[in-house]
């Protein structure tokens, strides 16, 4: 131990002499005027000299110096698999009865000579050994980055593991667990025999498709040890097959890939149920079955291509929007249309509106719906009717005439975007045909593309879009675009530059904005186990963000149970955080009021179940054995669980470790010397007191 300043302590006579001073000037003539016996004042005089000396010595900073040794013991980590697939085959019931107790007996031997902390690991890592084995997934990955984190360094002396070796989350554990460079002890759990029996292993599926269109599933299974049998793979929807297949196991083992084609035939979050019928002497059933959820989506874009006459221009932009999914496309020629534009959310106007082709009735509807339209300009076209659509383009018709044009792509559009190929691509194509005349861009329009004569760009657009006014509309201002198609085919060998032109084109009219005030956002998917959380936002009339009024929400799953919510205020919104729910469909009704208007929002999300541990049940030993042979451990069964005791004590670098440090602490932090302190002035008062000084 040692004393230290964060001052000069050349500077500790000065406080010395500083308390001798003070004393001498207080007590130099009070033995004459209080009559004090000369060893009185010396006392009194020494005790204010030695308060005030210590009192500034402290000013100083005073810190004494401790050397600290001690001992730590090597840490030991205990890691017990809490996944449920340790009880899906084998003698469970030995497993469950006699098996934690050793586990406990071994960490408590080891607590002698090390300091052991247990964990459990499945999907995440938990502290201290539990058993119940409700754990769905397996990550020994994380459980070693976690180790790795948390006792990484010399201290830390080796980890002790056990599990069936199955994982089935996160990265292949055995180069994190070298990465500890402490050896690894495994204790093999779990039935390495391959019993028979067959497996639904994965279904891949669409996540989305639309009401009335067919979407794929394929089934993916294993067979063991069943050859010569027979199963039916059946996608079932409420209880009905809607797709199915026979299957032969011609061999063993068979792993096989079984595509179906099923119908959605229903709106909504559908739930499907792919079933294996069950084969003569299956080990388990349980891992025969997948529950599959499809969001059947019934808001299908319409999409009207409206023709004064048959155009090439037609075929290619109907042959370009074949590929989009969602959206159906019509073809009709203004004289056939009788009426019936309401039904389209965006209308494809070609050389129309035309002297020979009145269409009143339907640009009256188009106004009346805000219907979005992309007008295609042609020799047809009748150009005054056409500036008066409203298309952010001013038209100043020339004489009955037409130029070729060509694109020029600038820069400044930010509506959406388009690939950079695409955009050079374009200035390749061939001209459009241009009725003459003069070309504006009105002040809500922006221009995607601009006319280039020759060598000549213009500030006239070719290809304009207007998105800042009650309905989006687009306008070409010339036709010829199949000869882009066939063009892009020539130049690129491919069309789907012209078609993401033309599909990114129909997605930004058709596009339905949501002019709701009270909404409500969420994941349509979570996994079990996951937390379910949605926000909400609320708006005033002016569609200012609020969140004064009590916003509630009630949960029904599929068994019609309510579970009722309020949400908590977050910023200016919204969010409810219920909690883990169990795996199924869950349909959603939220609601608040706000000046006395009542404002709803409806929704349904999913949760899905977790199969992995389901799946594979057949352990992998050969992990275990493999990791401690690269980290110098060994592998065991519970039955030899002592070696592992034994080898730990025949590592000498597992011993415990001396560990010296300084520690400093503040003088002035001492109780001691603040009750010294006080003790002389209370001393010094007391006797002053009875001396008659006060």
């Amino acid at each position: 131990m040692s004393l230290t300043t964060a001052h000069s302590l050349w500077l500790a006579p000065l406080c010395a002499l500083l308390g001798i001073v003070a004393a001498w000037l207080l007590y130099r003539g009070t033995r004459m005027q209080h009559g004090w016996s000369p060893g009185l004042q010396w006392f009194l005089g020494t005790c204010r000299a030695v308060v005030i000396a210590l009192v500034a010595f402290f000013l100083l900073e005073p810190m004494v110096r401790i050397l600290v040794r001690e001992v730590r013991k090597p840490v030991v980590v205990l890691a017990h698999d809490g996944s449920s697939s340790l009880l899906a085959v084998g003698d469970s019931t030995a497993f469950r009865g006699s098996y934690p107790a050793q586990l406990t007996d071994l960490a408590a031997a080891l607590g002698d000579r090390y300091e052991v902390r247990s964990f459990t690991y499945g999907n995440g890592v938990s502290d201290g050994l539990h058993f119940g084995q409700h754990e769905e997934e397996t990550d020994i990955d994380e459980l070693f980055r976690t180790v790795y984190d948390r006792f990484a360094g010399p201290d830390l002396g080796a980890v002790i593991i056990d599990g069936d070796g199955i994982y089935n989350r996160g990265r292949d554990p055995r180069l994190a667990a070298e990465r500890l460079g402490v050896p690894v002890f495994a204790i093999m759990l779990g039935d390495t025999t391959v019993r028979p029996d067959l497996v639904l292993r994965d279904v891949e599926h669409n996540r989305i498709t639309y009401l009335g269109n067919e979407f794929p599933v394929l089934v993916k299974l294993r067979a063991d040890h069943l050859k010569g049998g027979k199963t039916r793979v059946s996608v079932l929807h409420a209880g009905k097959e809607v797709a199915g297949k026979d299957l032969v196991i011609g061999q063993d083992p068979l792993m096989a890939e079984v595509p179906l084609m099923v119908k959605a035939e229903a709106s909504g979050l559908q739930r499907f149920t792919v079933v294996l019928r069950t084969v003569d002497g299956e080990i388990s059933v349980e891992n025969n079955r997948r529950e599959i959820y499809v969001d059947v989506l019934d808001d299908r874009r319409k999409v009207l291509i409206l023709a004064r006459s048959p155009h090439p221009d037609v075929a290619a932009i109907r042959q370009a929007l074949a590929g989009m999914e969602g959206y159906a496309v019509d073809v009709a020629l203004a004289a056939d249309l009788a009426g019936r534009a309401e039904a389209y959310d965006l209308i494809i106007l070609h050389q129309l509106p035309a002297t020979d082709a009145p269409l009143q009735p339907v640009f009256q509807q188009i106004a009346k719906r805000g219907t979005p339209t992309w007008t295609i300009l042609g020799q047809q076209t009748n150009l005054r009717q056409a500036d008066e659509l409203g298309n952010g383009v001013a038209i100043e018709p020339g004489r009955g005439s037409y130029s070729d044009v060509q694109a020029k792509v600038p820069d400044g559009f930010s509506l959406f975007v388009l690939e950079e190929g695409t955009r050079k691509a374009i200035e390749r194509f061939p001209p459009l045909q241009v009725p003459f005349g003069r070309y504006s861009l009105g002040r809500s329009a922006t221009a995607l593309l601009e006319q280039r004569i020759g060598q000549v760009v213009t500030d006239q657009p070719l290809f304009a879009f207007q998105a800042r006014t009650e309905r989006r509309t687009a306008i070409t201002c010339g036709e010829g675009l199949w000869r882009w198609r066939l063009a892009d085919m020539r130049q690129n060998n491919t069309t789907a530059h012209f078609d993401e032109l033309v599909q990114k084109t129909v997605q930004f009219l058709a596009l339905k904005e949501d002019k709701s005030r009270f909404r409500v956002h969420g994941e349509r998917e979570f996994g079990q186990g996951d937390r379910i959380v949605l926000d909400a936002e609320l708006y005033n009339a002016s569609y200012e963000p609020v969140n004064t009024p009590e916003a509630t929400i009630t949960l029904v799953n599929e068994e019609g149970r309510q579970l009722p919510y309020t949400f908590s205020r977050t910023g200016t919104g919204y969010r409810l955080d219920a909690g883990m729910l169990p795996a199924g469909r869950y349909t959603w009704s939220a609601a608040t009021t706000l000046d006395g208007e009542r404002l709803t929002a409806k929704g349904e999300f999913l949760v899905k179940p977790l199969v992995a541990e389901r799946l594979n049940t057949v352990a992998d030993h050969g992990l275990w054995r493999n990791m401690a042979a690269r980290t110098g451990g060994i592998a065991t069964t519970p039955a030899d669980m002592g070696r592992i005791a034994e080898a730990l004590q025949a590592k000498p670098e597992l011993a415990a470790r001396s560990y010296s440090h300084n520690r400093f602490s503040d003088l002035i932090g001492l109780r001691w010397i603040f009750f010294l302190l006080l003790g002389l002035l209370t001393l010094e008062w007391l006797l002053r007191r009875r001396s008659g000084a006060y």
